[in-house]
């Protein structure tokens, strides 16, 4: 069983006033159960749409405990649960740093786990399902974005 170590750290200053975010020195510890993972950078064409994660597909690692994803271009990322059936999803946009090859900041998430509201808005009620499917839309119409995701479980 192996264990990935995360650290996050973000400075700069708003306004005058300095920020400060997490750590360089002390690490959030990850536990990758299955000990198998994939490191995978897509190249997306201009307007292109592409899957990049699907857990019916990928025998060794119907899951994952840690998922990071980082694009040189703006991208929208969709997270389907459910898939085949209900094909319940999420749209998130994924920054780009605007230059080809030089990555924006990450998104990264620590399980595949994801709840379906289907009750009050505010309660956060609902029913616990994971994340089957992953696809992204290059945002661009004009430039291939380059998506690496990395998914370890």
């Amino acid at each position: 069983m192996g264990t990935l170590q995360v650290y996050q750290y973000v400075a700069g200053s708003i306004d005058g006033r300095p920020i400060q975010l997490g750590s360089l020195s002390v690490a959030r510890s990850v536990t990758i159960a299955d000990d198998e993972v994939t490191d995978q950078t897509f190249k997306i064409a201009a307007s292109g749409v592409v899957k990049v994660w699907d857990s019916a597909e990928n025998e060794s690692m119907s899951g994952f405990d840690f998922l990071w994803m980082e694009s040189d271009r703006d991208v929208w990322v969709q997270f389907t649960t459910s898939a085949g059936s209900s094909d319940v999803y999420k749209v998130l946009e994924l920054a780009g740093s605007g230059t080809a090859n030089v990555m924006g900041p990450a998104l990264v998430l620590g399980s595949d786990d994801s709840q379906l509201q289907d009750g009050t808005i505010d309660l956060l009620d609902g029913t616990a399902d994971t994340i089957d499917e992953i696809w992204i839309l290059n945002q661009s119409a004009s430039y291939v974005a380059r998506v690496r995701v990395v998914v370890a479980t």
